[in-house]
């Protein structure tokens, strides 16, 4: 083993050395080359080694690396939040940046905050998640979060905020229910949560429009979220849709969101934002929240020592330049469809894969036992991270996810320029790796 004073996740494994990446290709030191499966974590959405970016990052750092945000703004911050706020729906008409989407679920929290003390409403300060979701690894995002295999790295710290049921109709779909019906219960068992909680001390409720990380690719039935939507408006609840992963192009739209026509209160965004060649996150805000603030005490929230940073933001108007020049989201359409048809082939080939699911580049599976009774994997066989590991000796990165005992899921989420001929390539190495790992389930 390699001497090394770099503390990994796994803190004896030996990991490759990534050296350099080409499009989706990633290269380890002996020059062993990866397809990038998953984006790493969602987050390489343009690939790597590209020099359009990698331009825009020198000609800025070149000009200012970094300011203060309480004493100077500047063009490239100024320029992204217009640009953010005219791909965005509804009056989502302001912007702010951070580093990461566990430190803009933490903004949105200080703003739900701040919004109902603001308008005399102190007491409405939780903001409930679902079980199954992750909004990140910071205290009061992973307070917000059903995400229970992360949530022990805090103990007794974090928040007990109260959650509702998932809308994930593969496991708590009933016998002969519609789309539409399943999609009003799974909103009146949200609205339901709230209820038996109380009300009065609710702020908002926060919700991924596809489940990421804590169930691999849920995607709720149509209506359901215009269903919260209503919910929240009637109850004087604020919405906040977390489009961390889904935001930014990666399911074949700027945000998942627009799907159902709705306008959410706040937008999470990050990931894909700076295409990983810069940290960068941040949250859209609806007019009516900085109308309150500025009628009350006329200071927003606080941020972060980097939010805002001049060299992020230039980072990420490149890449949404790069996206609009080379018609990205017509590609993350026409290759998404390709990805969708193998994946329901392999679906078909192999007894433990069920229930494909996703939009655009963004999918994902299940192992089971039985595809009949829906029976999953021992989760103490951590069956996912098994797969990953056999994905990665085929030369194919993809992304464990769900939590136990339904520990049993796998994202495929390749950089959205992937090429037709690509697909073809991180399908056939998929396969080779199912083959590999059939012998689990003999």
């Amino acid at each position: 083993m390699v001497e090394s004073s770099l503390l990994k996740q796994i803190v004896d494994k030996e990991y490759p050395l990534a050296t350099h990446g080409v499009g989706v290709f990633l290269y380890d030191q002996n020059g062993r080359d990866y397809i990038d499966g998953s984006s790493g974590a969602m987050t390489a959405s343009l690939g790597h080694g590209l020099r359009d970016i990698a331009q825009a990052m020198k000609e800025q750092a070149e000009k200012v690396a970094f300011t203060y945000r309480t004493q100077f703004s500047n063009q490239p911050a100024e320029d992204l939040a217009s640009q953010l706020t005219s791909l965005a729906p509804g009056d989502l008409n302001w912007a702010f940046f951070v580093n990461s989407g566990s430190e803009a679920s933490e903004y949105a929290i200080r703003a739900t905050v701040n919004h109902w003390r603001s308008k005399g409403q102190p007491e409405k300060v939780e903001v409930l998640g679902r079980h199954t979701s992750y909004h990140g690894m910071t205290m009061g995002a992973l307070s917000m979060s059903g995400h229970e295999a992360r949530r022990p790295d805090y103990g007794t710290l974090l928040h007990e905020f109260p959650t509702a049921p998932p809308a994930y109709a593969f496991r708590f779909g009933r016998p002969g229910e519609s789309e539409e019906q399943y999609s009003l219960r799974a909103a009146q068992e949200f609205e339901d949560a709230i209820t038996k909680h109380g009300v009065s001390t609710v702020g908002a409720i926060i919700v991924e429009p596809i489940v990421g990380a804590a169930g691999g690719v849920l995607v709720p039935p149509q209506g359901y979220l215009r269903h919260l939507r209503e919910m929240c408006d009637r109850l004087d609840i604020l919405l906040i849709v977390d489009e961390v992963i889904t935001g930014l192009g990666r399911t074949g739209a700027w945000f998942a969101c627009e799907t159902e026509g709705i306008v959410p209160d706040m937008l999470l965004f990050g990931k894909g934002i700076s295409g990983g060649y810069s940290p960068m996150a941040g949250v859209l805000l609806r007019d009516h929240l900085v109308s309150t603030m500025r009628d009350g005490s006329g200071v927003s929230p606080f941020g972060h020592t980097y939010s805002n940073n001049p060299l992020g933001s230039a980072i990420s108007l490149a890449v949404l330049e790069y996206m609009d020049r080379n018609n990205i989201l017509d590609n993350v359409n026409d290759r998404g469809r390709e990805l969708h048809q193998g994946l329901l082939k392999l679906e078909k080939q192999f007894d433990f894969v069920a229930d494909v699911r996703g939009k655009g580049l963004l999918w994902g599976f299940e192992f089971v036992r039985d595809k009949t009774t829906k029976e999953a994997p021992n989760p103490k066989e951590n069956i996912s991270s098994s797969f990953v590991d056999e994905c990665f000796n085929q030369g194919l990165i993809v992304y464990p996810a769900g939590i136990a005992p339904l520990n049993n899921a796998i994202i495929l989420s390749p950089p959205l320029i992937i090429s037709q001929q690509e697909i073809s390539k991180l399908l056939n190495r998929l396969e080779s790796s199912l083959e590999k790992f059939s012998s689990r389930f003999n």
